[in-house]
């Protein structure tokens, strides 16, 4: 079902904003199994507020996403890390942005290269399921799973289809070979374990943050719940913003009624880092 074909247009690709004269840079990570385009909106803002913004691309999404399977959480964190020093060596104020995955991995890029800020969206970083905490064993027993023959869809739900369009624009949720090939859909069971292993790395590397943090939760959220948050948040060794919004699991929603309420957060958050010095 999903494929690089699904990828094509220009908002999966990586991005580059520039305000004409920045105060910082911003470096924005996605999650899985997104792109950059999910970060499009809050690009928006930073950029409004005088942050040049890149969005990254991370190994083996977008238009390689039929080579996932390949990718190793290293591989994510390397890119991270690299992007964010090279922003480094040219701005003096740079903060780093997390989406779902992209927090756990933005938090760790944060830790190790003493970013100026951070701000997160849904950080994931487990799952209150005795089989994610197996995955480390299960991956060498069931090599590959077939998730929507475990969780069948229905293709009636406009919610599941407004999901699977972000990935398959043309999808023909009456066609009954669309139908099979998603119920046919195959992922290999280490690629959740390596997923997994970027949310322990990120929980382990928490105490480490000691630059301000804006953190914003959906309370609606059925996959990273409030409470996992708080307590990720609650090993950080710096001031944080918490806020709580009626959204589901991304809650970078610009149509939403509740994003004028991230905007003044992330308004107010950038313009208190603006008085800080340098950690």
């Amino acid at each position: 079902m999903m494929n690089a074909g699904a990828f094509q247009g220009e908002e999966h690709q990586p991005f580059w904003f520039q305000p004409e004269q920045p105060h910082g840079a911003a470096l924005l990570v996605h999650g899985f199994p997104g792109t950059p385009a999910e970060m499009r909106s809050i690009a928006k803002v930073l950029v409004d507020n005088g942050y040049a913004t890149e969005g990254l691309l991370l190994p083996g999404f977008g238009v390689e996403i039929d080579n996932l399977s390949e990718k190793k959480h290293q591989d994510w964190e390397s890119a991270v890390d690299k992007a964010l020093q090279k922003l480094q060596r040219q701005y003096n104020r740079v903060i780093v942005v997390g989406n779902s995955m992209g927090g756990s991995l933005a938090i760790q890029a944060a830790a190790r290269h003493q970013a100026d800020g951070l701000i997160l969206f849904a950080p994931f970083w487990t799952i209150d399921n005795v089989l994610w905490k197996a995955l480390p064993i299960i991956k060498h027993v069931i090599p590959r799973v077939q998730p929507f023959k475990l969780f069948k869809p229905d293709f009636n739900d406009p919610e599941f289809q407004e999901g699977t369009r972000k990935f398959v624009p043309d999808a023909d949720f009456d066609d009954p070979d669309f139908q099979r090939q998603t119920l046919n859909f195959e992922i290999h069971t280490d690629l959740f374990a390596q997923i997994r292993q970027v949310g322990v790395r990120g929980y382990e590397l928490a105490p480490q943050i000691k630059v301000p943090s804006l953190v914003i939760q959906g309370t609606g959220d059925d996959l990273v719940s409030p409470e996992n948050t708080r307590k990720l948040i609650g090993r950080f060794n710096s001031a944080h913003e918490y806020i709580e919004v009626p959204a589901a699991h991304n809650p970078l929603q610009p149509n939403d009624a509740y994003w004028s309420r991230i905007v003044s957060a992330t308004t107010a958050y950038l313009d208190k880092l603006a008085m800080t010095d340098r950690i």
